[in-house]
């Protein structure tokens, strides 16, 4: 037997709804509200911030993907929300408008789901600066979320900032085909690792647990991988669409 397996035996594998679902446009409220309902355990958001400082949720630098035509660094928050945003997915087609980060936490209060922040490059949340990085924390803080939220990025400097001023915080390295060159920091600041799932062996989940690190994995939407990495030990899988019942 793997190691990770009987380290998990008994363990439920948790979910995260990636960008919060595939119904609604994704990062959305909708999406959201249709991943709590789901009942995933964790609800994943990509933070940006706006030329008038304000934290916004949304994958790219701009909004032209998902049918609109602003860069998000260089527009203010009102002129975001009149941004009319679309999307086509399996179910359908939707319509939103962005959505923020204190809405995207009181959808996580609602739905009592766990906040996943994945950091962007953005103004001041950055390899080379970090000034509105304790903006962002106090902004966490105020909403109840320091000790529930878990803050997840591929930026190694952001994540030193975050464990160095809040220790407290749950942390995670994404990674991919080179994560095992990181496995040593991730090692020595205790932070757990989110890996490309076509990235990851039983032998990469034993070594990663084996240190005493969790092990989240992206993006799985097959229910059968989905399955071959539960049996593999991974604590955690972020999907668009399987369902809590499909693995439990």
């Amino acid at each position: 037997m793997f190691l990770a397996t009987a380290l998990c035996a008994g363990a439920r594998t948790l979910l995260v709804g990636h960008r919060g679902s595939d119904i609604g446009v994704e990062n959305t409220a909708e999406a959201f509200r249709v991943g709590a309902a789901r009942g995933y355990d964790f609800l994943e958001c990509d933070v940006r911030v706006t030329s008038d400082g304000q934290f916004v949720i949304c994958h790219d630098t701009d909004t032209r993907r998902l049918g609109g035509a602003l860069e998000v660094a260089d527009a203010t928050l009102a002129e975001l929300k009149a941004d009319t945003l679309r999307q086509t997915r399996r179910s359908g087609t939707y319509t939103a408008t962005i959505c923020t980060l204190g809405e995207y936490l009181d959808i996580c209060r609602e739905g009592n789901v766990r906040p996943v922040i994945e950091l962007k490059w953005s103004t001041g949340i950055n390899s080379k600066d970090f000034s509105n990085i304790p903006a962002l924390l106090a902004f966490i803080d105020s909403a109840g979320f320091a000790d529930k939220c878990v803050i997840l990025t591929s930026m190694k400097p952001c994540l030193e900032r975050i464990h160095t001023l809040r220790p407290d915080i749950e942390l995670q390295f994404l990674g991919a085909k080179t994560w095992r060159n990181s496995f040593a920091w991730c090692d020595s600041l205790h932070i757990d690792a989110d890996i490309a799932h076509d990235c990851l062996s039983a032998a990469g989940v034993d070594s990663l647990h084996a240190a005493g690190l969790k092990v989240n994995c992206w993006t799985v939407d097959n229910l059968d991988r989905a399955r071959e990495l539960q049996q593999m030990g991974v604590d955690i899988i972020t999907t668009n669409a399987i369902l809590p019942s499909d693995i439990d």
